[in-house]
């Protein structure tokens, strides 16, 4: 699972909003430098520029963490003049990027894909978009939306391991011991529990699925999604569905 940093409430806000039926387009930009993170782009660069806001709604770090840093309810300053239809994604690098990052790169993209009911065509390196003149991302656009094609495929999963042995269960593959899984349709707490109380572990968002394990009533209910993680059942905010008789028979028997 990717960890997610959130910053939401900690980076310069954006002052504008859109309408999410406004994202039309996905764009993939590098750092140009070996190394940073929201705070050093910020202190470095885009305050001297003058900017009011960040660049980019997510960035993929070195080690493939991601930090969460807008919204994308709020448009960034990621690319002049086509800013509003435009979700950001930064992957920190000058052209090399680790093997952590892309596969990072490839499951936030194709959740937000999905999101934004958007097609892998519609996923543009930063110089592919008119009127720009820069290296920017760093990478051949080609290769990338040709490995998002080959993931979305129904026997591939994210890091090329086929799924032949495999129940799949929309993005996540159904296993012995789930009740049942949780789409997330609205940022959510997950928590762990530590001396009795919960403590937050991360935020998730919109289009991410979880297996579920169990389920107590405690805390206004909660589902076990694995690792001691719980997600409280809040109906706006997830939904929760139960695998079919059917997948559950050829679970058992190892039929696919």
């Amino acid at each position: 699972m990717v960890k997610i940093i959130d910053i939401r409430q900690k980076v310069a806000p954006s002052k504008t909003r859109r309408n999410l039926n406004q994202i039309k387009k996905i764009a993939r930009h590098h750092s140009a430098t070996t190394s940073g993170d929201y705070f050093a782009f910020w202190n470095n660069r885009w305050k001297g520029l003058g900017w009011t806001k960040g660049g980019y709604h997510e960035i993929i770090l070195r080690d493939g963490s991601v930090q969460l840093c807008y919204d994308p309810c709020y448009p960034t300053n990621g690319i002049g003049n086509h800013n509003t239809e435009t979700y950001h994604i930064c992957v920190v690098g000058n052209g090399s990027f680790t093997e952590a990052q892309e596969r990072t790169f490839e499951e936030r993209c194709l959740l937000a894909l999905e999101s934004f009911g958007l097609s892998v065509e519609d996923v543009l390196g930063h110089n592919e978009f008119s009127g720009t003149a820069t290296s920017c991302p760093g990478i051949s656009m080609n290769k990338v939306r040709n490995r998002l094609k080959e993931l979305q495929t129904p026997d591939k999963a994210i890091g090329g391991v086929t799924n032949t042995d495999k129940i799949m269960w929309g993005k996540t593959e159904l296993k012995k011991g789930q009740i049942g899984k949780i789409t997330i349709l609205k940022p959510i707490n997950l928590w762990t529990e530590k001396d009795g109380k919960l403590v937050e572990v991360r935020v998730l968002n919109p289009g991410e699925e979880y297996r579920v394990y169990n389920y107590r009533e405690e805390h206004g209910g909660q589902y076990n999604v694995g690792d001691g993680n719980w997600i409280t059942k809040m109906q706006e905010h997830i939904k929760y569905e139960t695998p079919s008789k059917a997948m559950l028979e050829r679970l058992e028997k190892g039929v696919l």
